[in-house]
């Protein structure tokens, strides 16, 4: 065997030679789901329910999550900072680390929702919502000062996010 014939990119795509990467196993579905198109020729059924207007339509619509190392939202106007910034960036969600607020719960608006310590201001964690997002909002479980779910309505299945 000479040397030229060996492959040096056997476990891998040959730069420049191949196309793109084959779908594994589920992955046209995942992609079709979220674009809206399948990326193969073959025969696929479209739903075409209408979704309601608290749900998140991720075949339409592009869902934005985001998340930010705050470093501290206990000093005044920080989350103001933060809704602009939400705003600015068309974010949907955002996952806020290191909030420092005590206890667990959401401002009276219902777009921040929180979980940190009993009494001291350290750690903390925290989703901020976009109006589209909150209308979507099933539900949230703030588990410790350092994780919290939210669950979200969305067509064609429901979104968990865990920050």
């Amino acid at each position: 065997m000479k040397v030229n014939d060996l492959n040096p990119y056997r476990l891998g795509r040959r730069p420049g030679q191949q196309g793109p990467r084959p779908l594994s196993g589920d992955q046209s579905r995942v992609e079709k789901v979220v674009t809206g198109k399948a990326s193969n020729t073959k025969n696929s059924n479209t739903n075409n329910t209408v979704a309601s207007t608290n749900e998140i339509r991720l075949r339409k619509e592009i869902l934005t999550i985001g998340t930010w190392n705050a470093r501290t939202l206990w000093e005044a106007g920080k989350l103001d900072l933060l809704r602009h910034e939400l705003k600015r960036f068309r974010y949907d969600i955002i996952g806020v680390s290191e909030t420092r607020w005590t206890e667990k719960g959401e401002t009276a608006t219902g777009d921040f929702m929180w979980s940190g310590e009993e009494n001291i201001h350290a750690n903390g964690v925290g989703f901020l919502l976009s109006k589209k997002a909150k209308t979507a909002l099933i539900g949230y479980n703030p588990v410790s000062s350092r994780v919290i779910t939210a669950r979200f309505n969305a067509t064609p299945f429901k979104i968990t996010a865990i920050h």
